[in-house]
């Protein structure tokens, strides 16, 4: 599977869908460590929506010669 370059609908759809039953089991096996996982994947959601708000301000501020810009939109692209 190719990487993704639309992170926040990504994850948006992996909430959406839930966890299976197998994902679900190991997730909360005793024998390992337990997990969360809508919550992690909740929080990945809200840090993802959070760093593009960030990145949104930090182009906003770089000038247009700067050669980091290019990469700062690519970024923001991918948080779509």
């Amino acid at each position: 599977m190719p990487a993704s370059t639309t992170l926040i609908t990504d994850i948006d759809t992996v909430i959406t869908a839930g966890p299976t039953a197998a994902t679900t089991a190991k997730a909360t096996n005793p024998n390992g460590p337990i997990m969360d996982y809508p919550g992690n994947c909740n929080l990945a959601l809200l840090k993802l929506e959070e760093t593009k708000v960030l990145l949104q301000q930090v182009v906003a501020d770089t000038d247009a010669a700067d050669p980091s810009l290019a990469t700062l939109n690519n970024i923001l692209a991918s948080l779509s």
